[in-house]
């Protein structure tokens, strides 16, 4: 069923974020357009205004000439038709100038054509009385006369030339510093843009991170940091399931927690009874036993070791994980820490009959002696449980560079690459050995690591070579 669009939802606020950060360059688009259509009316209007100054004045430049010509021609031929062609003219040479006065010009052009208009007027009645007396002859001075108007004529026309020029700089001028408002304007709202969009980027994956950190969080340092996640609602609900998983993975780790220790220290007590028993029927406290029974008590003392370091693994592993391990530093002989770890393996090492090879070089390190001694235990006790009977194990250790390396060697079935990523991990057991009738806790190797963590070691897996085809651990530690 499709759910129900809530208010503050990631879509919604993707939504939101799309269209604040589409707002600035929507409006300098708007805005823009706007600006270019009012300037290319004004710019249109300015210059064809100009352009229709200097074109009425053209024409009024051209009636002059035109009248000047016909008062020539009145002057050689008589006024019976070209008197006639002189007053059409004057008609449109008055109505241009009506034409041009009605446009919105500046007053100096105002004033030079009411001069032009008066000037001509004042001839144009001159003229007509020496037609219609009678000496109807005009003179070259009365035909000079229209020089002078023509004159004015051309200043008004190179005045209006000129204006046209002047408006067109001061459009081109105009036009530069628009294009510069328009660049500003497109930079302010690119940089706009971005930074709101960098705002809601923060915004939105904020919370996707801070979900991302409590996954790693629960993985890497346990359940105790509660989770509260901010942000759209259904990252908020996201981040409530992952509380809930959080309080439950917690019980569950707890209920784990419990069980091992229960059963942990449930077992220590029957089997210090069990030793304690086995090693008075031994030493023959109940009456001396024949060589059957002593074999049986052998292979119980075996099974109570092995019983032991499973027991033992299972509360150092308790120990790690619920409380603060603390680091007792000491200085102390390496060789002779692997050699009491080695003695304490005796029994075993006779049971399957095998042989130990030893190379182990006088070797001092500041270490917490009980972790080392469980790295040390935990990995020659693995080479001792998948070694074959009549087999060999070889320990060899050597310093070099303040590096101490440890190498245990064994000639079992070795590890599997499938496995190789798996073997440090909690609660993982790899192939069981036939001669070894107790299964594995798998928590040797995971304390191994652990501990070698803490005194900044590292443990790795080297190749089988021809003799000891088995696993060959490798560890190494600094030497302080």
């Amino acid at each position: 069923m499709k759910q129900p669009y809530k208010i503050g939802s990631l879509k919604q606020w993707v939504l939101i974020s799309f269209i604040l950060v589409s707002l600035p360059l929507i409006f300098a688009i708007s805005y823009t357009v706007m600006e270019v259509s009012d300037y290319s009316k004004k710019s249109q209007a300015t210059l064809f205004k100009a352009v229709q100054e200097t074109e009425s004045t053209r024409i009024i430049l051209e009636r002059l000439a035109s009248m000047e010509r016909n008062i020539r021609q009145i002057q050689l031929f008589g006024k019976s038709v070209f008197f006639k062609l002189y007053q059409q003219n004057r008609h449109e040479f008055l109505n241009q100038m009506t034409s041009l006065s009605l446009l919105n010009i500046d007053m100096q052009l105002v004033k030079q054509l009411q001069v032009l208009k008066n000037n001509e007027g004042t001839l144009h009645l001159y003229i007509l009385n020496k037609l219609t007396g009678d000496n109807s002859k005009l003179t070259q001075e009365d035909i000079n006369s229209f020089d002078n108007l023509t004159k004015q004529a051309k200043v008004l026309l190179d005045d209006a030339e000129k204006r046209v020029s002047e408006k067109s700089a001061s459009l081109s001028v105009s036009v530069q510093a628009f294009t510069k408002q328009l660049i500003y304007l497109a930079i302010f709202s690119v940089a706009l843009t971005q930074l709101i969009a960098l705002i809601f980027v923060r915004l939105l994956t904020r919370p996707i991170n801070d979900i991302a950190l409590a996954i790693r969080t629960l993985g890497d340092e346990g359940f105790e940091r509660s989770i509260s996640i901010r942000g759209p609602r259904d990252l908020k609900e996201l981040g409530a399931d992952l509380e809930w998983l959080r309080l439950k993975l917690g019980s569950l780790e707890n209920e784990k927690k419990q069980f091992i220790r229960n059963v942990s220290h449930e077992l220590k007590t029957p089997l210090a009874t069990l030793k304690e028993g086995t090693d008075l029927l031994s030493e023959n406290v109940v009456g001396e036993l024949n060589t059957e029974q002593q074999e049986i008590i052998q292979l119980m003392k075996i099974s109570n070791i092995t019983i032991n370091d499973l027991v033992g693994n299972l509360l150092e592993y308790q120990r790690s994980i619920s409380t603060k391990i603390t680091f007792n530093s000491s200085t102390f002989k390496l060789e002779s820490l692997i050699t009491r770890v080695t003695d304490e393996y005796e029994l075993l090492l006779r049971s399957k009959n095998i042989t130990l090879e030893s190379n182990l070089e006088s070797t001092q390190i500041n270490a917490d002696y009980e972790k080392l001694k469980i790295i040390i235990s935990n990995v020659f006790s693995n080479a001792l449980k998948y070694s074959p009977e009549n087999g060999s194990i070889r320990l060899m250790l050597s310093s070099h560079k303040n590096i101490i390396t440890l190498t245990i060697e064994d000639q079992g079935t070795g590890i599997n690459k499938d496995i190789e990523q798996l073997m440090f991990t909690e609660f993982f057991r790899g192939n069981p050995s036939s001669d070894w009738k107790i299964k594995a806790s798998g928590l040797g190797l995971a304390l191994v690591r652990h501990y070698l963590e803490i005194h900044q070691g590292t443990i790795r897996l080297l190749p089988s070579s021809k003799k000891y085809c088995g696993a060959r651990f490798s560890i190494h530690l600094p030497q302080k």
